[in-house]
């Protein structure tokens, strides 16, 4: 797991991983402030959003995604209609 990342529990990690895959329309500091104000702190809140272009591109495997399983990150490939590994 992203050491920065690692202490938040896994309902606000779920959280924060939906809003990076399906939050196309806020800006990246609309989308901060939405991360701090629901418990996370700035540093952890700036190293989500690293992720935000990623998690936009992809459909990742539930447990195998670029934040909880860094080492095994499994993507959607439409073209195989299965996941591979990124």
């Amino acid at each position: 797991m992203d050491p920065i990342l690692a202490s938040l529990p896994m309902s606000l990690l779920a959280y924060v991983e939906g809003h990076l895959s399906n939050d196309e329309v806020s800006s990246d500091e609309e989308m901060l402030d939405y991360f701090v104000v629901n418990g996370l702190t700035d540093v952890q809140a700036r190293q989500a959003l690293t992720y935000r272009g990623r998690y936009l591109r992809n459909l990742y495997r539930t447990g195998f995604t670029p934040i909880s399983n860094p080492g095994v990150v499994l993507r959607y490939n439409p073209h195989k209609r299965d996941f591979e590994t990124e």
